[in-house]
Protein backbone atom coordinates (compact mmCIF):
# COMPACT_ATOMS: atom_id res chain seq x y z
CA UNK A 1 0.00 0.00 0.00
CA UNK A 2 2.55 2.24 1.02
CA UNK A 3 4.74 1.56 -2.08
CA UNK A 4 1.65 2.25 -4.19
CA UNK A 5 1.10 5.94 -2.85
CA UNK A 6 5.06 6.77 -2.95
CA UNK A 7 4.56 6.06 -6.32
CA UNK A 8 1.48 8.10 -6.96
CA UNK A 9 2.92 10.50 -4.95
CA UNK A 10 6.05 10.42 -7.46
CA UNK A 11 3.50 10.23 -10.40
CA UNK A 12 1.98 13.42 -9.51
CA UNK A 13 5.59 15.36 -8.37
CA UNK A 14 6.32 14.58 -12.37
CA UNK A 15 3.24 15.67 -14.15
CA UNK A 16 3.29 18.85 -12.01
CA UNK A 17 7.20 19.42 -12.61
CA UNK A 18 6.68 18.78 -15.93
CA UNK A 19 3.40 21.38 -16.77
CA UNK A 20 5.80 23.88 -15.02
CA UNK A 21 8.52 22.91 -17.27
CA UNK A 22 6.23 23.12 -20.12
CA UNK A 23 4.59 25.95 -19.13
CA UNK A 24 8.29 28.07 -18.63
CA UNK A 25 9.39 26.96 -22.51
CA UNK A 26 6.19 28.51 -23.78
CA UNK A 27 6.19 31.44 -21.93
CA UNK A 28 10.07 31.66 -22.72
CA UNK A 29 9.18 30.80 -26.57
CA UNK A 30 6.22 33.74 -25.88
CA UNK A 31 9.19 36.00 -24.91
CA UNK A 32 11.62 34.95 -27.89
CA UNK A 33 9.04 35.96 -30.18
CA UNK A 34 7.89 39.45 -28.91
CA UNK A 35 11.37 40.24 -28.42
CA UNK A 36 12.24 39.38 -32.34
CA UNK A 37 9.20 41.20 -33.25
CA UNK A 38 10.35 44.44 -31.48
CA UNK A 39 13.22 43.88 -33.34
CA UNK A 40 11.39 43.95 -36.52
CA UNK A 41 9.62 46.90 -35.28
CA UNK A 42 13.08 48.91 -34.45
CA UNK A 43 14.54 48.38 -37.69
CA UNK A 44 11.44 49.50 -39.52
CA UNK A 45 11.15 52.61 -37.43
CA UNK A 46 14.58 53.12 -38.02
CA UNK A 47 14.54 53.01 -41.52
CA UNK A 48 11.71 55.27 -41.98
CA UNK A 49 12.98 57.65 -39.77
CA UNK A 50 13.69 60.29 -42.43
CA UNK A 51 10.43 60.33 -43.45
CA UNK A 52 8.90 61.39 -39.88
CA UNK A 53 8.23 64.44 -38.77
CA UNK A 54 10.95 65.69 -35.47
CA UNK A 55 10.26 67.91 -33.30
CA UNK A 56 13.21 68.80 -30.82
CA UNK A 57 12.42 70.19 -27.12
CA UNK A 58 15.46 71.21 -24.70
CA UNK A 59 14.65 68.96 -21.59
CA UNK A 60 15.27 71.18 -18.03
CA UNK A 61 16.31 69.01 -14.27
CA UNK A 62 16.72 65.86 -15.80
CA UNK A 63 20.45 65.86 -15.82
CA UNK A 64 23.19 68.32 -14.25
CA UNK A 65 24.02 70.08 -17.78
CA UNK A 66 20.76 69.71 -19.19
CA UNK A 67 19.37 67.67 -22.33
CA UNK A 68 17.37 67.57 -25.07
CA UNK A 69 14.69 65.51 -26.58
CA UNK A 70 13.90 64.37 -30.03
CA UNK A 71 10.81 62.98 -30.92
CA UNK A 72 9.86 61.35 -34.69
CA UNK A 73 6.25 61.28 -35.54
CA UNK A 74 4.26 59.39 -37.96
CA UNK A 75 1.33 61.63 -38.23
CA UNK A 76 -0.05 62.51 -34.60
CA UNK A 77 1.57 59.40 -33.21
CA UNK A 78 5.13 59.03 -31.42
CA UNK A 79 7.50 56.28 -33.09
CA UNK A 80 10.74 57.09 -31.36
CA UNK A 81 12.30 59.20 -29.05
CA UNK A 82 16.05 60.41 -28.28
CA UNK A 83 16.41 61.73 -24.71
CA UNK A 84 20.15 62.83 -24.48
CA UNK A 85 21.17 63.85 -20.81
CA UNK A 86 24.54 65.97 -20.64
CA UNK A 87 26.91 65.96 -17.55
CA UNK A 88 30.06 66.89 -16.52
CA UNK A 89 31.29 63.35 -16.45
CA UNK A 90 29.51 61.81 -19.07
CA UNK A 91 26.49 61.41 -21.70
CA UNK A 92 23.53 59.38 -21.27
CA UNK A 93 21.25 59.01 -24.63
CA UNK A 94 18.12 56.89 -24.05
CA UNK A 95 16.29 55.49 -27.22
CA UNK A 96 12.44 54.75 -26.88
CA UNK A 97 10.31 53.06 -29.22
CA UNK A 98 6.50 53.05 -29.69
CA UNK A 99 4.41 51.00 -31.91
CA UNK A 100 0.71 51.50 -31.84
CA UNK A 101 1.20 53.93 -29.52
CA UNK A 102 2.98 51.45 -26.86
CA UNK A 103 6.23 51.82 -25.63
CA UNK A 104 7.70 48.65 -27.14
CA UNK A 105 11.76 49.30 -26.50
CA UNK A 106 14.52 51.42 -24.72
CA UNK A 107 18.35 51.16 -26.01
CA UNK A 108 19.80 53.20 -23.12
CA UNK A 109 23.74 54.38 -23.51
CA UNK A 110 26.06 55.54 -20.96
CA UNK A 111 29.18 57.56 -22.24
CA UNK A 112 31.69 57.66 -20.09
CA UNK A 113 34.67 61.25 -20.31
CA UNK A 114 37.94 60.82 -19.19
CA UNK A 115 37.74 64.00 -17.42
CA UNK A 116 35.15 66.66 -17.04
CA UNK A 117 33.61 67.75 -20.40
CA UNK A 118 36.68 65.32 -22.09
CA UNK A 119 36.64 62.32 -24.61
CA UNK A 120 34.13 59.30 -24.69
CA UNK A 121 36.69 56.21 -22.49
CA UNK A 122 33.61 53.75 -21.65
CA UNK A 123 30.41 53.42 -23.60
CA UNK A 124 28.00 50.81 -21.05
CA UNK A 125 24.89 49.97 -23.21
CA UNK A 126 21.33 47.94 -22.02
CA UNK A 127 18.34 47.35 -23.64
CA UNK A 128 15.19 47.02 -22.23
CA UNK A 129 12.44 45.28 -24.14
CA UNK A 130 8.23 46.04 -23.41
CA UNK A 131 5.35 44.60 -24.50
CA UNK A 132 1.62 45.59 -22.82
CA UNK A 133 3.09 47.82 -20.80
CA UNK A 134 5.19 45.34 -18.46
CA UNK A 135 9.22 44.53 -19.50
CA UNK A 136 9.49 41.09 -20.51
CA UNK A 137 13.40 41.51 -20.88
CA UNK A 138 16.67 43.42 -20.07
CA UNK A 139 19.78 42.91 -21.86
CA UNK A 140 22.60 44.46 -19.64
CA UNK A 141 25.72 45.97 -19.93
CA UNK A 142 27.62 42.83 -20.09
CA UNK A 143 25.18 41.58 -23.03
CA UNK A 144 23.59 38.75 -20.04
CA UNK A 145 20.00 39.27 -19.44
CA UNK A 146 19.10 40.30 -16.10
CA UNK A 147 16.80 38.61 -14.21
CA UNK A 148 13.14 39.57 -13.78
CA UNK A 149 13.62 38.79 -10.13
CA UNK A 150 16.60 41.19 -9.58
CA UNK A 151 16.11 44.26 -7.43
CA UNK A 152 16.49 46.83 -10.27
CA UNK A 153 13.87 45.23 -12.55
CA UNK A 154 10.64 46.55 -11.45
CA UNK A 155 12.32 50.03 -10.44
CA UNK A 156 14.08 49.94 -14.69
CA UNK A 157 10.50 49.33 -16.15
CA UNK A 158 8.44 51.65 -13.82
CA UNK A 159 11.19 54.33 -14.50
CA UNK A 160 10.88 53.95 -18.28
CA UNK A 161 7.19 53.84 -18.51
CA UNK A 162 6.61 56.86 -16.67
CA UNK A 163 9.76 58.72 -18.13
CA UNK A 164 8.07 57.69 -21.83
CA UNK A 165 4.83 58.79 -20.73
CA UNK A 166 6.06 62.44 -19.53
CA UNK A 167 8.67 62.73 -22.76
CA UNK A 168 5.49 62.20 -25.37
CA UNK A 169 3.51 64.44 -23.36
CA UNK A 170 6.08 67.17 -23.27
CA UNK A 171 6.70 66.52 -27.26
CA UNK A 172 3.29 66.85 -28.12
CA UNK A 173 3.34 70.06 -26.02
CA UNK A 174 3.64 73.59 -27.20
CA UNK A 175 5.76 74.22 -25.00
CA UNK A 176 9.80 74.55 -25.68
CA UNK A 177 11.22 72.92 -22.38
CA UNK A 178 9.97 69.55 -20.96
CA UNK A 179 10.50 70.16 -16.94
CA UNK A 180 11.36 67.10 -14.48
CA UNK A 181 8.32 66.06 -12.34
CA UNK A 182 11.11 64.72 -9.63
Amino acid sequence: MRSKLRLAISVAALLVVGNATVANASLLAQTDNAVESIRQHYADINQNASRYRRVKKNLSGFSVEGGELVAYFHGPTVMKMVATFFGETGRAVEEYYFWNGQLIFVFQTDNRYDKPFGKVVRKIENRFYFKDDKMIRWIGADGKEIASDSSDYTTKQTDYLKMSKQFVDGAKSKANTIESKD
